[in-house]
């Protein structure tokens, strides 16, 4: 933003928010206007007059943005979630409309779920589970953590807040992305960082393989027949990403064949996930309903990022979390 005079912003809410924090943003804005589009429903029309809002906030994951055709000026759209990929059509990409979203306040929550998955896997929890639903009492193969090594393809916010968690577990981490020069300036805890040209080696070296990929074209089916293949025999993929990051008919023969040893999928191409797809019935799969960025402080976090960008977007000055619509994250 280049404007430092203070203004009112306008404020349309296309999410469901508690009174509580609607309150706080009448403190700042000239007006709030909440209609919210329910997930899974079409997407419905304003009941008022939005030419005059300068603020929208919505769900990057199903919302594309036709609304800023009645909304001209709409200078800055935030996302209730860390993905926009919904949003960035050509015209928004083309346009001087800032983006912003929730990077960061999932992190934490999302590293913790991939640690539950990762421990859940290596005890063998899926077949102790239907075990105890038959009543069977068998020794269960495991897999020792400490020294194994995890390879985190999508090392962001997300991949460091995992790492972390990994290293203290005693493993081995090998962090894989974009920029494979970028380190984190207080602690880095990956023993390697690896470029995205380098991510056939990292696949090989690794015992448990965790996808945490934003949605881009780079990253569309990015994980098919001939990544999996480059995989160790035996070994376990975690997807706490993109949905469609995975071919799920090529994890799906992996999995049956024995070359991988199990998964644990927290995001869908299609989602729900339907009641019919195999992923359901996969002995060796563990399916949760994206729900790895879930935490009990979730609002809070989104609600403190999105109060304090107001202000900042009141005062006249740039924004925190703005997404680079020209990479999509």
């Amino acid at each position: 933003m280049s404007a430092s005079k203070k203004t009112a912003p306008s404020l349309y809410i296309r999410v469901d928010i508690p009174e509580k924090y609607i309150n706080q943003f009448k403190e700042i804005c000239s007006e709030v206007v909440v209609e919210p589009w329910e997930f899974g429903e079409p997407e419905p029309k304003p009941t008022v007059d939005i030419t005059q809002f300068d603020v929208l906030y919505t769900l990057g994951l199903h919302d594309n943005l036709n609304i800023i055709k009645k909304a001209p000026k709409i200078k800055w759209v935030h996302s209730d979630s860390a993905g926009v990929e919904a949003m960035l059509n050509e015209d928004i990409k083309n346009s001087d409309v800032i983006i912003t979203n929730v990077k960061g306040c999932t992190s934490v929550p999302i590293a913790e779920h991939t640690i539950a998955m990762l421990s859940s896997l290596a005890r063998g929890v899926p077949t102790m589970i239907r075990n105890q639903i038959n009543k069977t009492w068998v020794e269960i193969p495991v897999k020792d953590l400490e020294n194994a090594t995890v390879g985190i393809i999508g090392y962001g916010d997300i991949g460091h807040e995992i790492a972390k968690r990994c290293k203290a577990l005693g493993m081995t981490v090998i962090g894989c992305r974009r920029n494979p020069s970028k380190r984190n300036t207080e602690y880095e805890p990956a023993d390697l960082i690896m470029g995205m040209d380098q991510v056939d080696d990292v696949l090989s070296r690794s015992d448990f393989v965790v996808l945490a990929l934003p949605f881009t074209k780079d990253t569309s089916y990015f994980f098919n027949k001939e990544r999996l293949n480059k995989m160790k025999k035996g070994s376990y993929v975690i997807n706490v990403g993109r949905g469609n990051t995975i071919v799920d008919e090529d994890l799906i023969h992996s999995l049956s064949n024995g070359h991988i040893a199990g998964a644990a999928l927290d995001v869908f191409e299609v989602e729900p996930l339907p009641k019919d797809h195999p992923f359901w019935q996969l002995e060796n799969v563990m399916v949760s309903p994206h729900n790895a960025y879930n935490s009990s402080k979730h609002l809070d976090r989104v609600m403190e990022l999105f109060l304090r960008n107001l202000k900042l977007f009141s005062d006249g000055k740039p924004l925190m979390n703005v997404v680079e619509k020209k990479l999509g994250y």
